[in-house]
């Protein structure tokens, strides 16, 4: 197996620094790197050998100065010891990178797996690793790749749910993603699909480009929005969300935009309308096909000039909002069927997020489940687990109210449960249907889907694009399923 670092002969003095137990100072005895790399070394030394495991490295590199590091003593030999260098520091590896490039000019054996040299590589044609050692990005292309190694050897000691561990927790404490928006606590996933969106709320939050959401009920369309405008440049002005289908119609538009003092009956003074809240910040219409057709033209004006004009008044006013807008059902069949405008649309759809379904997630469905249950715990200042029997429940269970459903059957499991530990019962997922010989219907939606899919992807000759389009689902939804049925 090929070393991580580049190893080179070298003969460069060093003092090896112990602390002697029981003495009242340190001593110092003299010997040699006779080969060394920003891992570690081989020091030739005199006999007696150093008995201890933690020692001191002195060392003086021409035309840098004398450096103190510590080493961890890892294998003891006739002629020496094998150290690995312990605390290191940036500073310390740079300049030990340039002293052990210099040396590896002339080499004619690679110094990562010792395959000898014929002619002048690029990258040995053995191990893969370049050997372009003299340009000047060489040392940072080379620690990151080899740090990825380092992760991926570990990795592979790793179960399936640690690994999701480890990607959760990168997306959280240092990418920033997700579970980190601390309004946004449910927002949890390590599956393919929801790290997309996280991938994708990243890369348009800097912007003020208009997004549309798109996702079943459940799924997290406003904790989404809420994302981008954590992450964004107005995260210190207001997010106003509205729903669109929750006001009645005669309402809405008085909402939205405001109005006049006697603009109307009951107008007994001026108000201000949700885009005027928003300004300087960010306004989430929600389920906005639900949005009546003449409050579409006033809402595509506004997206066209930025102009906010209140019920009853003669003049606009300018007004500084970004728009995110959701809905859980597909506009284009609703631009199809003349209920939603197509010019809207194509505004509202200038960067669109698809959030996938719980049942589209694989195992973030215990993830989440899990999550919720130490959550609630916690909360009530009890202890609850999952019976084994119970994450198998979850995983095969299609929750067709997605996240809002897992958190609406966990709250409750914790509180209804007689014992610490929860069963598929107390989640209400047990299996009556089965008991019953009656076929459960998530088989039957199982076998209806993937029939669909095969039969889409014959008559559009595989093209992604246009089996989408005569599903009814986004192009996300449609690598979904080629995934789960493995088609």
């Amino acid at each position: 197996m090929p070393r991580l670092d580049a190893r080179c002969e070298v003969d460069l003095p060093v003092n090896v620094v112990l602390d002697d137990n029981g003495s009242d100072g340190i001593t110092e005895k003299e010997a040699k790197f006779s080969n060394v790399s920003l891992g570690g070394a081989y020091i030739a030394c005199k006999p007696p050998y150093p008995d201890k495991k933690i020692i001191g490295l002195r060392y003086a590199l021409p035309r840098y100065g004398e450096f103190e590091i510590v080493g961890e003593v890892v294998r003891r030999e006739q002629q020496g010891i094998v150290t690995r260098f312990y605390n290191i520091n940036r500073d310390a590896r740079l300049k030990l990178w340039d002293y052990i490039s210099e040396n590896l000019t002339e080499v004619e054996t690679c110094p990562y797996c010792n395959t000898k040299i014929t002619q002048k590589l690029r990258r040995c044609t053995v191990c893969g690793w370049s050997l372009n050692f003299d340009s000047p990005n060489y040392f940072i292309e080379h620690e990151k790749e080899s740090f990825l190694q380092r992760v991926a050897t570990r990795c592979n000691s790793l179960t399936l749910e640690d690994i999701y561990k480890v990607l959760n927790f990168i997306d959280v404490e240092i990418l920033k993603i997700g579970k980190s928006f601390e309004i946004n606590d449910e927002f949890v996933g390590s599956s393919r699909g929801m790290l997309d969106v996280f991938s994708m709320i990243r890369k348009v939050a800097a912007t003020d480009l208009p997004v549309l959401i798109t996702g079943e009920s459940g799924t997290g369309k406003e904790l989404t929005a809420m994302a981008i405008h954590e992450r964004s440049t107005r995260r210190d002005k207001p997010f106003v969300p509205i729903n669109c289908a929750a006001i009645p119609e005669n309402l809405l538009e008085a909402e939205l935009f405001g109005y006049e003092k006697g603009a109307f009956t009951g107008a007994f003074n001026t108000k201000a309308g949700k885009f005027e809240c928003a300004n300087g910040g960010t306004i989430f219409l929600d389920e906005i096909s639900e949005l009546p057709v003449g409050l579409q033209s006033k809402l595509l004006r506004f997206l066209e000039d930025k102009v906010v004009e209140r019920i009853g008044s003669k003049n606009g006013e300018k007004v500084d909002a970004r728009i995110i807008a959701a809905s859980c059902r597909d506009i284009k069949s609703c631009v199809s069927k003349g209920t939603f405008r197509g010019d809207l649309f194509y505004r509202l759809d200038v960067f669109s997020i698809n959030i996938p379904s719980v049942r589209e997630r694989g195992d973030d469905k215990v993830i989440l489940a899990r999550y919720f249950l130490n959550k609630f715990s916690k909360e009530m200042g009890i202890s609850k687990v999952f019976a084994r029997e119970t994450i198998d429940a979850i995983r095969h269970y299609d929750w067709p109210g997605n996240v809002r459903e897992i958190i609406s059957k966990i709250r409750r499991a914790v509180v209804m449960a007689n014992d610490t530990t929860i069963t598929p019962k107390d989640l209400d997922l047990h299996e009556q249907s089965e008991q019953q010989g009656i076929t459960p219907l998530r088989e039957i939606r199982y076998s209806i889907e993937k029939e669909k899919l095969i039969e889409a992807m014959a008559a559009y000759n595989s093209n992604i694009t246009k089996v989408a389009k005569a599903l009814g689902i986004s192009r996300p939804s449609v690598y979904s399923l080629k995934k789960k049925f493995d088609i």
